[in-house]
């Protein structure tokens, strides 16, 4: 998508990849882990560099990263929307392990008009659902995990779904347009939640929650294309975000 950066970030002095990690994004334990494995590339979801680097220098997080991969010798390279909008990518992963039929991409990006449906490429999907809303509730805790944020839907019985992982309001409107009785996304602001009432349900999981199997895909997808080098999903979780949950009552 436009003004996405994705590509190799960082280029190694081999030029030769041997052995790939593929990660959410890039964090000192994930570079622990290229290390203990002896990667020579990582493959990232999220981009490490996102906005032009003016020093690599002092404290900032992005540029101590970008200096100790340098240091390392380990490449970089971002892959961010095309596996969002990959067939077998991000939101057909997590429709799957919620056990929807997916029926559509929510927004085509493939470039061959002729492409069926059902190969299409695109961002997010629309899958089909037979579920209750409280099921479908449940189902989405027991796989994201984590507390959910939600509105109801118009109908308590879903039968359409619409799912962008991550950060999907932009993609708002065509949730409605495709018929969906549930748009599940994350980084939903209040004031959306206001704006879907009776129009479209809700399910916010969270943004780490939803894309927290791209890893193994990743492995999974570039493993099936490329033999020769190796790839090990990492199995750092990177999310910034704690939630508190307090042990005990609070004592006046």
């Amino acid at each position: 998508m436009a003004g996405d950066p994705i590509g190799t970030q960082i280029a190694s002095s081999a030029g030769i990849v041997s052995k790939v990690l593929t990660c959410m994004e890039i964090t000192d334990a994930v570079i622990d882990e290229a290390c203990k494995y002896d990667c020579d590339t990582i493959v990232t979801f999220h981009p490490l560099i996102y906005v032009p680097l003016k020093a690599i220098a002092g404290q900032d997080r992005v540029a101590r990263l970008t200096a100790r991969l340098i240091r390392s010798d380990i490449s970089v390279v971002c892959v961010h929307t095309t596996f969002d909008a990959h067939r077998d990518g991000t939101n057909a992963i997590l429709a799957n392990k919620l056990g929807l039929s997916i029926v559509a991409p929510l927004e085509r990006t493939t470039v061959d008009p002729n492409a069926s449906q059902d190969t299409a490429f695109g961002i997010g999907i629309v899958a089909s659902c037979r579920m209750s809303f409280v099921e479908l509730l449940e189902r989405v805790h027991a796989i994201c995990g984590g507390p959910l944020r939600y509105s109801e839907p118009k109908s308590s019985a879903i039968e359409r779904v619409a799912i962008v992982a991550g950060s999907g309001m932009s993609l708002y409107k065509n949730a409605i347009h495709c018929g969906a009785d549930v748009f599940i996304t994350a980084d939903v602001k209040y004031h959306d939640f206001h704006a879907a009432t009776s129009t479209i349900g809700i399910i916010d999981p969270g943004h780490y929650e939803m894309e927290q199997f791209v890893p193994e895909g990743m492995r999974l997808a570039l493993s099936a294309v490329c033999q020769s080098c190796s790839f090990v999903a990492s199995s750092v979780s990177t999310s910034p975000v704690r939630h508190y949950q307090p042990t005990q009552a609070i004592r006046n």
